[in-house]
This record gives C-alpha cells, sequence and structure tokens, in this order.
C-alpha cells in the first residue's frame, strides 16, 4: 500500500479536457444558483414537478457542500462527483463515488475515452456503431494534487485490474485528498483525476466527436465541427 505522506505534490492550473457522451444532457440546475442555500430551496422546488430531476441531478450527497460549484458551466463539473460509475469495475481512482478525471492533453483525453468506449461497446457485444461525443473544456486549479507519475510500474497503473488504485482513491478521498496528477496507461501524457469540484471552473463544451466503431476498437475519430478552437 502506498503511504500518501510521501507522494509529492504537483501545482496545476492549467486548462483541461474531458470527453463525455455527447447524449448526456447538461442538467442546467447548478447554472441557476450561487450559493448552497439558494441550491436547496431550488432543488426542492423543481423537484416536486420533475420526477426525473433525481436521476438528472445523480446523488448530491457525495459532494460536501464546501465543494460544491454554482453557476455558468458547473453542471458539466458537477455531473462527474454526483454519478459515481456504475457497473462492477468502476473508475481507475474510484468505485462508489465520482471523479473528474481529465487531461491537459486533448489528444490523450480522446485516447482515453476511445479505449473506454470501446471496451464498452465489446462487453456489451456490438459489432460495428458510431457514437457522438463531447469534448468538455475547464480550468484545473490553481491547486495541488498528489503526483503518483514516479510510481509507473506499480500496481496502480495495471491496465486491466483496478484495484489496487482504487485502494489508494479510497484513502485519498479520507484525507481530502484535491486529486492525483498520474501517467496515462492509454497514451503518452499525463492525467488528472480531482476529487473535490471546486478547484475546477469555466467548464465549457468545446467540440464534437463522432467515434466510429468496428469489430473491438474506435478506427476513426471524426470532429464534427471544425477540429476545435485552439
Amino acid at each position: 500500500m502506498i503511504d500518501i505522506d510521501t507522494l509529492p505534490g504537483s501545482e496545476i492550473n492549467e486548462p483541461v479536457y474531458r470527453v463525455i457522451l455527447s447524449r448526456y444532457p447538461q442538467i442546467h440546475l447548478f447554472e441557476r444558483v450561487s450559493s448552497a442555500q439558494d441550491w436547496d430551496v431550488l432543488y426542492a422546488v423543481e423537484s416536486l414537478t420533475n420526477p426525473r430531476l433525481r436521476d438528472e441531478v445523480g446523488d448530491i450527497r457525495l459532494v460536501p457542500p464546501e465543494d460544491r460549484v454554482y453557476g455558468d458551466g458547473a453542471s458539466w463539473i458537477m455531473a462527474a462527483f454526483t454519478h459515481p460509475p456504475v457497473g462492477g469495475r468502476g473508475g481507475r481512482f474510484n468505485r462508489d463515488f465520482g471523479i473528474y478525471y481529465c487531461t491537459a492533453d486533448e489528444m490523450v483525453a480522446i485516447a482515453e475515452s476511445s479505449f473506454h468506449r470501446a471496451r464498452f461497446l465489446r462487453e456489451s457485444r456490438i459489432d460495428k456503431t458510431t457514437q457522438e461525443m463531447r469534448v468538455l473544456r475547464a480550468q484545473l486549479g490553481p491547486t495541488i494534487l498528489h503526483d503518483v507519475q514516479h510510481l509507473v510500474g506499480n500496481a496502480i497503473y495495471d491496465p486491466e485490474d483496478y484495484g489496487e488504485a482504487q485502494r489508494l482513491g479510497d484513502t485519498l478521498r479520507v484525507a481530502n485528498s484535491f486529486g492525483i496528477h498520474y501517467q496515462s496507461v492509454r497514451a503518452k501524457g499525463a492525467c488528472y483525476a480531482v476529487m473535490r469540484p471546486r478547484v475546477l471552473s469555466d467548464a465549457i463544451h468545446w467540440r464534437y466527436l463522432r467515434y466510429h466503431y468496428e469489430q473491438g476498437s474506435i478506427v476513426t475519430v471524426e470532429s464534427l465541427d471544425g477540429g476545435g478552437r485552439r
């Protein structure tokens, strides 16, 4: 087991990218309030007339009030924390709680999401399909994350078995860590596993992609609106 007290810190303050299915809608409720008190009132009122609201918002109890974010773009951020992974595998560093996985390199974000979408489709026994994806861009930091990049080769980097990495994630969450700076195992580059939404801001839709899946893998990634806005 990794002693978290021995881990160095990474100072992070930069734009980051995340790729999600485009069918996931923006919740909008988080954009309409500016404080936890406003949220409680609005959620109570909205939930009276919208029985699907709980599914859309997710489990807000997973995020302490002091870590919640509101205002423009907040729904894109909060959704990652209020919707834990489904299925038995979980994410690399999480199983029962949400994490905002992202990277400063958009191509690494695409490689990561391509791997996970392809695995899901293989396990669903789908031979050929396309899926529309949404690239999000947000600001991460300034913050300090626990850095495990030097531990490449450790069991936390196993490409299939997330058990050891999830134990590390559980330990860091209990310690109120802001997140983990680690190396991608799907592409050459670094990723962030952000554990507290308050260090993320200014999330926006960046562009649409279409993943072309065939016989077990994503064979083509198509930009649907001109290749991004850098």
